[in-house]
């Protein structure tokens, strides 16, 4: 259930969005929305445990490239794509920040074990690359849509921001772990984040229905297109990584379900700490995500169907 609980409840927020926005509306000019990410991260934090992360140099080879894939080279691939395909600033902004965010926090996880590969090693890379990301982003965002005049961007303002929401709840999450101050409920600790990137889809999109309402399908084709694109890009550059280095398997595909996945919650987090219309730039944030989940729940059942990714196979 877990699995359908965040599409399911996204394609809920947006009906009740378009439909009765005021309420969520009111919620958003509270300031609400970051706090759903603070919320995402003090859970990312309280469920992780240090102890499980393997190390070894193997891993710090595929960790490098993971952060090259996913946090210095994507961001750079989304800015030429929507150059290149003319998208309107509000598109281009959701995209670029889409492709400069690092990866998400479970389903990369999730398509890695599903695959026959890895799951602790993609969840070292995970907690890597979103906390090498709160370092990482602000200065990428500045090189590709600050220099380009798409928004008005302040580096330091968007790390001390990323800071607070991001690597703050994370390092308190462990804490209170490793304390035992809380005890709380595994399956509930399931639903809290979907639960949370769901509230900020239905804040955001509730105060931007009056800019949805004239998006063209077209544009929401160009946005699919631009978004498969990148996320396709960087598959193949993972698919290149195995040919400089030999690595194992199980291992390997790890970085390819990580590093070219995206996170929701970090993105949307990001464009609310701008000062700039974010209509449709949430909406090219969802289509992204909707898009490299579907791909990647393929790609992974297939791998497994076809009995090619079993662990340790190189």
């Amino acid at each position: 259930m877990n699995s359908y609980f965040l599409p399911a409840g996204l394609v809920v927020a947006f009906i009740v969005a378009w439909l009765a926005p005021e309420p969520g509306r009111v919620l958003d000019q509270w300031g609400l929305i970051p706090w759903m990410v603070v919320i995402i991260f003090l859970v990312n934090g309280y469920q992780t445990r240090l102890r499980r992360i393997p190390t070894g140099k193997s891993l710090f080879v595929t960790a490098l490239m993971a952060i090259a894939i996913n946090l210095l080279l994507s961001p750079f691939i989304g800015f030429v794509l929507v150059t290149v395909s003319g998208l309107p600033d509000g598109a281009a902004l959701g995209l670029v920040v889409m492709a400069s965010v690092p990866a998400t926090l479970s389903s990369g996880i999730v398509m890695t074990q599903l695959a026959g590969g890895d799951g602790v090693k993609a969840l070292a890379l995970t907690i890597l690359l979103n906390l090498s990301g709160v370092f990482i982003l602000p200065l990428t965002l500045q090189v590709t849509l600050g220099s380009s005049g798409i928004v008005d961007l302040s580096p330091w303002a968007l790390l001390m921001q990323l800071i607070r929401i991001v690597l703050v709840p994370f390092v308190i999450g462990m804490f209170l772990r490793r304390i035992e101050m809380l005890n709380l409920n595994p399956v509930l600790l399931k639903y809290i984040p979907s639960l949370c990137v769901i509230s900020t889809f239905w804040m955001s999109m509730s105060s931007s229905t009056d800019t949805l309402k004239v998006v063209s399908a077209g544009l929401l084709l160009t946005i699919l297109l631009c978004s498969g694109a990148v996320h396709g890009i960087l598959q193949a550059l993972c698919w290149g990584a195995r040919r400089i280095y030999q690595v194992e398997r199980a291992e390997w595909l790890a970085l390819l379900f990580t590093a070219s996945q995206k996170t929701l919650p970090v993105a949307i987090g990001v464009l609310t700490a701008m000062d700039h219309a974010v209509g449709i730039a949430i909406v090219a944030c969802i289509l992204f995500h909707f898009l490299q989940l579907f791909w990647d729940a393929l790609l992974a059942s297939h791998m497994t169907k076809s009995g090619t990714a079993g662990p340790g196979r190189v």
